[in-house]
């Protein structure tokens, strides 16, 4: 058998998650959040692997992830939520890579594509935003809807 509960603040935003399988703990995740309600920062341990993960804000747009092993810069068109592109710098790698959105009339990402022009990333939505399917799944890609940010919670 399998369960989660989820955590939540004062404010209503959420703090924790914990998954049991088998009466084991399978994995958990916590939050952090700033005096804006923005998320800064996220910690995570699945099947004893640890990570974390800090989200720094320009306004409410996402501008910059870091983890220990990557960092993502977004840009946006300008003054829109809409996503334009995503610059990749990993650890131990001399070049960083540029990642393009392309997006329908509202700023939905449909497609993301590399400096080559290849997608490594494409959905297929149903009605009201839901992802259908990934079409292509190369490259993480987490933004959704303008100012939204979809996660896994556990990998």
């Amino acid at each position: 058998m399998r369960w989660q509960t989820f955590t939540y603040d004062s404010e209503n935003r959420l703090v924790k998650t914990e998954t049991m399988a088998n009466s084991q703990v399978e994995s958990t995740s916590s939050y952090q959040y700033d005096s804006l309600g923005r998320r800064v920062g996220k910690q995570w341990e699945i099947k004893g692997q640890t990570d974390h993960r800090l989200f720094l804000w320009q306004g409410l747009r996402l501008l910059r992830e870091e983890s220990p092993e990557q960092s993502s810069l977004y840009l946006y068109e300008p003054g829109s939520y809409a996503p334009l592109a995503r610059v990749d710098e990993k650890e131990g790698e001399v070049e960083n890579k540029v990642y393009y959105f392309h997006t329908d009339q509202i700023g939905t990402p449909l497609e993301m594509t590399d400096a080559k022009g290849q997608i490594v990333w494409q959905a297929k939505y149903r009605p009201w935003r839901a992802i259908e399917k990934l079409v292509v799944n190369e490259v993480e890609q987490n933004l959704r809807f303008q100012g939204q940010y979809m996660e896994i919670l556990v990998r």
